[in-house]
């Protein structure tokens, strides 16, 4: 009853099962991400690491702050993510020979060798939607996610 919208002459109709689905298929991500990374011994690794390593896998070093912008996240949670990627050796902290107030983060080489295990992750995500929904509709469901959170 929280969230409705209309349908013809006035009848209303729950619109509650499109988060419910959307926590659904990010909980099965989730835990498709977290079995994986275990079984590829990265325990200290979790999903939310996986947008900064993608980033900086395709960017190489980057700024602090337009890690924090690209990814969604607040400054003070993308610091805490680095840390903790910094602490286990996947990336290190230099200084932004552009901005002396500036911190660039890069992989070193133990984070670099992650490359193809997260390649490998990514690709099952997509194997296993890709086993429930064709070409077509999978775009057509990213186009209206995109939509709904932009």
């Amino acid at each position: 009853y929280i969230v409705r919208y209309r349908i013809n002459e006035g009848a209303m109709k729950n619109f509650l099962p499109i988060y419910a689905n959307a926590a659904k298929l990010r909980a099965m991500g989730n835990a498709y991400i977290v079995e994986s990374l275990e079984r590829a011994g990265l325990t200290a690794v979790v999903p939310s690491h996986g947008d900064v390593m993608k980033l900086l896998f395709e960017n190489g070093a980057s700024n602090m702050s337009e890690l924090a912008r690209r990814v969604g996240r607040t400054k003070s949670t993308m610091t805490v993510l680095v840390n903790k990627l910094e602490k286990e050796g996947y990336v290190r902290k230099i200084s932004d020979p552009e901005d002396s107030r500036g911190v660039l983060v890069e992989l070193t080489s133990k984070g670099q060798a992650l490359e193809p295990i997260f390649e490998d992750i990514s690709n099952g995500l997509e194997e296993k939607i890709a086993a429930k929904l064709n070409p077509k509709e999978m775009q057509v469901l990213d186009d209206l996610l995109k939509k709904c959170v932009e």
